[in-house]
């Protein structure tokens, strides 16, 4: 029964064994649940018989009188306690079943969110963030999705076979004859599912993807609104959005059109088939053939099964919207991760970090962004990185961090290949701060604090006074604890970029990464920065793109990097002697430099 889930490149998945295994993590839960299946469908199963003897033995009382009719009535009331007890237990069953899914919806969404953290770039420059979150929520909650298929629509599955098995079980006793007639209905929903299986896959497969693309669209506009507000071009979003929408209700309309055409089939085979036994039935117990208790019993155990019968092909119809689900979730595990040695390099103090003939290029295009880079940046020291706009700089500081697999070459740590040592300790003594400065939900303290393994008061104040924000700090009505809402919406650029400063600095690095943040701060709180740090660790060391000609007086050593291509790397007075250098100092930051200062 398994599909592919769509692309080309779309992982085959076993969605039998990938059940199994889920299961197996919660045994004891399932065989709890198989017990009180079971148990619900024989307390269903039992009522009927039970009324037919007990209507049986009335008509006997009622004809002969016997006494021994009369004791059997109360041996009947009896068993109906005893029954009635059993079906008090199992009505735990609904109750456990829905807890039950909760338990596989948050133990699968854990599983692949731990995944997809372990994934690189490529990985998220491949599917869009409303793609991540529509796989990790949509998917799975609620009927008739993923979760609620591992429990409740199995479970209800095992529970309509189990009661029409135990129902076929009693009609049988009861009449052979009827009970054949009963069975007809059974192969041609089977049937029915199997010529449309390939439709019902490809039918939900559509909607779950359009429900992606509706998040996709979603998140890009509440990402850029402001742009979109910039540009005064909320009609033409709408635009945009009311496609994504089309193509929903298209496929939302497909699936009710599809369900609706299913159900109306098997209904009408179950209600076909259900007047012929009546019929049949009827008509044995007019001719005496059977007794009126059997005839309500057979009549009882028929009116039981229309529900079942009608839920073991919904089944079939549950089961392939969520294999597509999990054909979804095996796509974002099948993109690579990137490589993790089996007993990483312990990394201690870091002495040194560097690049070795580094090369890496975006997509399909090998060194288009860094070729063959070699530069060492050691405790202590302070490099300037500079060059035109898209000459790698960016780049440089997320391949120094590891963020960034090399197409050939190396990252160096203590002269030991990154990608063998422990990458987790390492970025743990290294402190970043990206050109674009992202906070998260929540308050000033949060944000902070994210960036230290042991936040304290203390801690805290350092690394917001070395980010020259304690002022602006104070000025906040509910200080520290003042939300910054999604992003940092609520603060201005410059805050926003001493915020990232503060947390890289509450990391207490060894080195420290800037990414261009001086074009958010101005010339005095850069040289207040600047002391700040090295009152703080004299040995800290730190790498600082720029654009700017004042951070230059900051650092011991500068890299020139154009084209990808590191053209020059030494102090700034000895590369001021190349004419090509100075030009480019002369004529972009120096008017830069002008500007700001």
């Amino acid at each position: 029964m398994s599909e592919p889930s769509g692309g080309a490149d779309a992982p085959r998945v076993d969605h039998i064994r990938w059940i199994g295994r889920l299961w197996k993590e919660k045994a004891w839960l399932i065989v709890v649940l198989f017990a009180l299946t079971l148990l619900s469908s024989a307390v269903a199963v039992t009522y009927p018989y039970l009324c037919k003897r007990l209507l049986d033995t009335i008509q006997r009382l009622l004809e002969s009188g016997a006494d021994d009719a009369m004791r059997e009535v109360d041996r009947l009331l009896l068993v109906f306690a005893a029954v009635g007890v059993g079906g008090l237990v199992a009505s735990l069953f609904p109750g456990i079943r829905g807890v039950t899914n909760s338990i596989f919806e948050h133990a699968i969404r854990s599983k692949y969110w731990r995944k997809v953290l372990a994934k690189d770039y490529s990985f998220f420059s491949k599917f869009s963030s409303g793609d991540i979150v529509t796989r990790l929520t949509d998917d799975l909650y609620d009927f008739p999705k993923l979760s609620w298929f591992l429990c409740s629509g199995i479970f209800r599955a095992v529970e309509s076979i189990s009661k029409v098995a135990f129902c076929l079980g009693a009609m049988f006793l009861l009449d052979w004859r009827l009970t054949l007639l009963s069975l007809i209905p059974l192969p041609v929903m089977i049937a029915l599912f199997y010529v449309t299986q390939d439709r019902i896959y490809d039918t939900f497969q559509k909607n779950q993807q359009a429900i992606s693309a509706i998040n996709s669209r979603l998140e890009m506009s509440f990402s850029g609104v402001r742009i979109i507000k910039a540009y005064a071009c909320e009609d033409k979003y709408k635009r945009f959005f009311s496609d994504v929408l089309k193509t929903r209700w298209n496929t939302e309309m497909a699936v009710a059109r599809l369900e609706v055409v299913l159900h109306m089939i098997y209904q009408y085979i179950d209600y076909v088939a259900q007047v012929g036994i009546v019929f049949a039935g009827g008509l044995m117990a007019v001719r005496g053939s059977i007794s009126v208790g059997t005839f309500y019993a057979f009549y009882t155990y028929l009116s039981m099964l229309i529900y079942p019968i009608l839920d073991i092909p919904q089944l079939f119809v549950s089961g392939k919207r969520a294999f597509v689900n999990i054909d979804r979730l095996e796509e974002l595990t099948a993109h690579p991760e990137p490589y993790r040695p089996a007993c990483p390099a312990p990394v201690g103090d870091v002495a040194t970090i560097g690049l070795e003939r580094f090369t890496f290029g975006y997509g399909d295009r090998p060194g288009d962004a860094l070729s063959d880079i070699t530069m060492t940046l050691r405790r202590g020291e302070r490099v300037g990185v500079i060059g035109p706009v898209g000459s790698g700089k960016s780049t440089l500081v997320k391949a120094l961090l590891g963020l960034l697999p090399a197409s050939s070459g190396r990252v160096l740590v203590n002269g030991v290949d990154l990608r063998e040592a422990d990458i987790v300790a390492y970025r743990a003594r290294i402190g970043y701060v990206p050109q674009e400065a992202l906070l998260f939900s929540g308050t000033l303290r949060d944000n902070v604090d994210l960036g230290s393994d042991a936040p304290s008061d203390e801690l805290f104040r350092v690394s917001v006074e070395a980010a020259q924000l304690t002022e602006e700090l104070m000025s906040f009505s509910e200080g520290e604890r003042t939300v910054v809402g999604q992003r940092g919406v609520s603060l201005s650029g410059g805050q926003k970029q001493r915020m990232a400063i503060a947390r890289a600095v509450a990391r207490e690095p060894q080195f420290l990464l800037f990414d261009d943040i001086t074009a958010s701060l101005d010339a005095s709180n850069e040289e207040r920065l600047m002391r700040r740090l090295d009152q703080l660790d004299p040995d800290l060391g730190y790498l600082i793109v720029s654009h700017r000609l004042s951070t230059l007086q900051y650092v011991d050593r500068v890299l020139y990097l154009e084209g990808g291509k590191a053209l020059a790397f030494g102090t700034h007075e000895e590369l001021m002697d190349l004419p090509w250098y100075r030009a480019f100092i002369t004529e972009h930051m120096g008017a830069v430099a002008s500007e700001t200062v």
